[in-house]
């Protein structure tokens, strides 16, 4: 069955491109089978609802464990990947925090709310 509520897991491929195009873009990494994975997947499907032009993706981390590992360098899930206009990290975390966090971290960092 699947959960309409959350983001739509895409490969890095999909949306690298994406990618430093003069908007801001999220990077949520996560597993199908973890709880809190899917927690922010939840909380970024309800963002992205609310704020369609905003460039928030969701990647698999086993699918895409090079990308994860060896390009992120992550080790823990859930994790999120905040990149500039330029597609320069900015900001990261690991693990799964409420929406109101979501939106004081997506306005710090540039994204328009």
């Amino acid at each position: 069955m699947v959960n309409k509520d959350i983001l739509p897991v895409q490969t890095y491929n999909e949306i690298k491109e994406k990618i430093g195009n003069g908007r801001p873009t999220v990077l949520s990494f996560g597993m199908s089978h973890c709880y809190s994975c899917l927690a922010m997947s939840k909380i970024f499907y309800e963002i992205l609802q609310e704020h369609p032009e905003l460039q928030i993706y969701s990647i698999d981390s086993q699918k895409d464990r090079i990308i994860s590992r060896d390009i992120y360098k992550l080790k823990e899930m859930p994790a999120q990947i905040f990149l500039d206009e330029k597609g320069e990290e900015v900001f990261r975390h690991t693990g799964a925090y409420k929406k109101p966090v979501a939106e004081v971290i997506l306005r710090k960092y540039g994204f328009t709310l």
